[in-house]
């Protein structure tokens, strides 16, 4: 009756849940999967503020330690974005991005049951330890996300139904 309560595991809260998160209170409104085939699997809530905001929390939990990333999505033209995954570097909000992690893999929309898609994944980081995502998709459209990584212990007050 008063064990220590298990904490919540960040790569298994559900549509509705909320946390805290820089000062912020977050609703995840979808779930999304990535199936990264050799470096493991990660979910992806969609998230949401009362000031209307939205954000993407990605999770990975392997060996036992969290890997998290908080980011937005932004708008960057599409050949600007070809161009940097050839040239390994972007420039955006002053900084200098330089590309160093690509993955491949499938994602696939949890929410709404949608099916698998393959993209192509190019992570940039700036000299601040901020990072810019660049997602490719088998479509060959593109996304552009821009972030940070941040510790487990960051999200607070996490409420699960």
């Amino acid at each position: 009756m008063f064990g220590k309560k298990e904490p919540v595991r960040l790569d298994k809260l559900k549509i509705d849940n909320t946390f805290k998160l820089f000062k912020t209170t977050w609703t995840i409104t979808a779930i999304g999967e990535y199936d990264w085939r050799g470096d493991g699997r990660s979910i992806e809530y969609t998230i949401s503020s009362n000031a209307a905001e939205k954000a993407y929390l990605e999770v990975e939990f392997t060996k036992g330690d969290y890997e998290i990333c908080f980011s937005k999505a932004i708008n960057i033209d599409n050949a600007l974005l070809q161009d940097a995954i050839i040239s390994k570097n972007i420039i955006y909000l002053d900084n200098v991005f330089k590309l160093d992690e690509t993955y491949s893999g499938s994602y696939k929309n949890l929410t709404s049951q949608s099916s698998w898609e393959h993209l192509e994944s190019f992570i940039f980081y700036s000299e601040d330890d901020e990072m810019l995502t660049i997602e490719k998709w088998q479509d060959h459209t593109f996304e552009a996300f821009y972030g940070q990584e941040v510790s487990a212990k960051k999200i607070k007050n996490i409420t699960t139904i």
